[in-house]
């Protein structure tokens, strides 16, 4: 005991002189940091002043300057480069709404988009003021904005107060919100002879307009911290009355803050890390402390255990054991019994059950969707959610039951006896019934509702990895039946996952076999009965199987990612064989489908314009399809990526319209030319009212936004004249072919011309 206190005592002594050491340095050390991040700022914001005068001075020597002469002066003291933080500048004046007119016939820069008529200006936002705050001259960094020509400043930008700014002959700041961006806002009234008048009136006679400034503190900020990391600057400038706050960087946990003041109201608060002033808190004094406290603590217990004798190595030595033991056969997170045990048991049951014959299951529990637990809440989350899950299983079988946890979201639950004199069946719905109330964890602000879906092997089996593996294809089948249910194994079941598995294991060598090959549905025009184009579909010629279908293999070739190589090859054959058509006086499109991971990759617009350029194939023959699914993935990449194609001179096509939850809320988005109805609602034409309403509704939304409609599906002639009816552009579907090889196409063509049309 006297060696335990007194090399803690010494610890602690050493420690807090080591914290108090550390304390004074890092204060220094920041101050320091502060100074340097506050003069960076300060050259800044002195820097951009410069740019605000140069231009005041540029409108004041430069009275009606338009905007080429604008443009020429930014360019020859080269702003854009210069001030890299620097958003958009421009003169701005106040018109009164009656002065509309005048300022349209007269409007200086010309690369603004005019939304109104030629001699005209439309405000924006629309609405009648009294006067509107609208650009003479203006550059913006970013080059590719199509600003509205009645673009009114203080309505879009609402800090900025001009009226105000016009009459106190003070230039105002303020932050403002545009184009998505935080912006600081400078705006400086312009007076004849470059002097501020000393009143009112003055000023107000000799008001010339403004000349606004917009600059994105973040790059500054930005700038400012580099090599900084773990600093948080907050930039604020008061004057008038007024406050403009901008603040960057990654607060630190322990801060040491500092203020420092600029120039002309600018100040900047500098939050940077900071070692506690506290012994626990300062990691280099904990470590000493611990590790001298440690040290002396571990040479008390090596005396302590050497006294106490062999009994009590011995009893550590058995109880370390037990925990290793323990922990080599359950999950450390939920205590339950993990593979091993499970397994373990699992034999122990199916030897019981022979010896006893007593029925046996082994259930199978599988969290439906519960990766978007751990993707938007956290894996710690999900944790807490397994934990809750695991006892709530454990309160719904008898004491003599096992539950365990493979991994992830994989529970099993093996029942035996009276636990299954209702069916294991009747289980699985009392475990499926427990879950239904929602969980109430820590790290949710909500209560979360979780659903799981159950695979049951029941019956005696060679071994317990047998017994698994069944319970697991039944839960394979209960996840494609819509999961949240339980289904039972059987027999077929083994075969269906033996049968796809060696289909999958074919389909890997299927490409490189030349087994794939394209048939090709024809589109007709609705109106005149003329062949269109086709639509090439892909088929597989298995050798022992013959032709597999599409939705046979389709979904493997996604799911393992041959879906690229085979689309590539798809696309390559289409655009050659489409060429060939061309060449023989067929002047045809052709229709390809696009899968999402095709889509998803920079590399496809490449892909897209070889296959063009190696066949000669005309591009705007070529029409590439797309699910909604596909296009409501990544959004925006989505969007940038079919601009690119359109860019090649290709056709876009909404694949199977109206299926998807979205629509009409994001069709506009996207550059498309086509839509395609799916063959679900014209096959309900004839004997569903709300069929045929929805068609009526996609056909008018593809004419209001100038797209060509195509309706899939059709099959017999009510069908075909109810599309007429309703102005639908093109029809496919077996009514007029079903799809064909390039054998029955050239007789198809032969048959039917363009010019000559199908029999009605």
């Amino acid at each position: 005991m006297l060696i335990a206190i007194l090399g803690v005592a010494g610890s602690v002594v050493v420690s807090a002189g080591n914290a108090r050491q550390r304390l004074a340095s890092s204060e220094s050390e920041n101050q320091t940091d502060a100074i340097r991040i506050a003069e960076t700022l300060g050259l800044s914001l002195l820097h951009e002043d410069d740019l605000v005068a140069s231009a005041q001075s540029f409108e004041l020597d430069n009275p009606g300057a338009t905007q080429a002469r604008f443009a020429q002066w930014a360019a020859s003291v080269d702003v854009m480069a210069r001030y890299p933080e620097l958003f958009g500048i421009g003169a701005l004046q106040i018109v009164p709404r009656s002065d509309l007119g005048r300022f349209a016939a007269r409007y200086p820069i010309p690369w603004m988009v005019n939304s109104g008529s030629a001699n005209a200006i439309v405000p924006y936002p629309a609405g009648i003021r009294p006067y509107y705050c609208l650009p003479t001259m203006m550059l913006m960094r970013d080059a590719s904005l199509h600003l509205p020509r009645g673009l009114d400043i203080c309505k879009v930008i609402p800090g900025v107060k001009l009226q105000g700014t016009k009459f106190s002959g003070l230039p105002s700041l303020a932050p403002a919100q545009f184009l998505g961006a935080t912006l600081l806002s400078i705006s400086v009234p312009l007076y004849r002879g470059g002097e501020v008048p000393p009143t009112i009136a003055a000023r107000k006679a000799a008001f010339e307009g403004f000349m606004g400034v917009l600059f994105n503190t973040s790059v500054d900020i930005k700038s400012a911290l580099a090599g900084y990391p773990d600093t948080e600057v907050a930039l604020q400038h008061s004057a008038s009355g007024s406050l403009v706050q901008f603040r960057g960087g990654s607060p630190p946990a322990n801060a040491y803050v500092s203020t420092e003041n600029l120039h002309n109201g600018w100040t900047v608060k500098i939050s940077a890390p900071s070692v506690s002033n506290g012994v626990l808190d300062d990691k280099g004094a904990l470590a000493v402390l611990l590790g001298g406290s440690v040290l002396s603590l571990l040479l008390a217990g090596i005396l302590f255990i050497l006294g106490t004798g062999r009994a009590r190595a011995v009893r550590l030595v058995n109880e370390r054991t037990a925990e290793l033991r323990f922990l080599a056969l359950h999950d450390p997170l939920t205590g339950q019994p993990n593979r091993t045990l499970i397994l373990d048991r699992a034999t122990l049951m199916l030897a019981r059950a022979r010896r006893h014959q007593v029925p046996t299951a082994l259930l199978f529990l599988d969290l439906d969707d519960f990766k978007i637990i751990n993707d938007t809440l956290g894996h710690r989350a999900g944790d807490q959610i397994l934990v809750a899950v695991a006892a709530r299983l454990a309160a719904e079988v008898r004491e003599e039951d096992t539950v365990g946890r493979l991994g992830g979201d994989e529970f099993v639950l093996l029942v035996e006896g009276d636990s299954l004199q209702g069916g294991a069946q009747r289980v699985a719905e009392r475990i499926l019934a427990a879950l239904r109330p929602p969980f109430v964890i820590a790290d949710s602000d909500q209560p979360l509702t979780v659903s799981a879906s159950i695979g049951i092997a029941e019956g005696d089996r060679g071994t317990a990895e047998e017994l698994l593996r069944d319970a697991d294809t039944a839960l394979y089948r209960a996840k494609a039946h819509g999961k949240r249910c339980a289904i039972a194994f059987d027999q077929t079941m083994q075969v269906a996952a033996e049968d796809q598995r060696a289909l999958a294991a074919d389909l890997g060598r299927a490409q490189e076999a030349g087994q794939f090959f394209l048939v090709y549905q024809p589109t007709i025009d609705l109106q005149s009965s003329a062949m269109t184009g086709v639509e090439a579909l892909l088929r597989w010629q298995h050798p022992e199987r013959g032709v597999v279908e599409p939705n046979d293999f389709i979904p493997e070739l996604e799911s393992s990612g041959l879906i690229i190589p085979v689309g590539t090859w798809v696309l390559n054959a289409a655009c050659r064989q489409g060429a060939q058509w061309q060449a023989a006086g067929h002047q045809l499109s052709v229709s390809v489908n696009v899968s999402i991971l095709q889509l998803a990759r920079l590399e496809f617009v490449r892909e897209v314009e070889e296959a063009l350029s190696l066949s000669g194939f005309d591009p705007s023959s070529l029409t590439l399809e797309f699910t909604e699914t596909t296009l409501m993935r990544n959004g925006t990449e989505t969007i940038a990526q079919l601009q690119a194609l359109k860019t090649l001179g290709v056709r876009l096509a909404v694949d199977d319209f109206g299926t998807g939850y979205s629509s009409l809320a994001y069709l506009r988005q996207f550059p498309m030319d086509i839509v395609k109805i799916d063959r679900a609602f014209v096959s309900g034409l004839t004997n569903s009212t709300e069929a045929a309403a929805l068609v009526h509704a996609l056909v008018q939304l593809g004419k209001a936004l100038n797209l060509q409609t195509v309706a899939e599906g059709i099959e017999d002639d009510d069908q075909r004249l109810r599309l007429q009816i309703e102005d639908v552009d093109i029809g496919q579907g077996y009514l007029f072919s079903k799809p064909l090889d390039l054998v029955d196409v050239e007789a198809f063509f032969a048959q039917y011309s363009q010019t000559s049309g199908l029999p009605i």
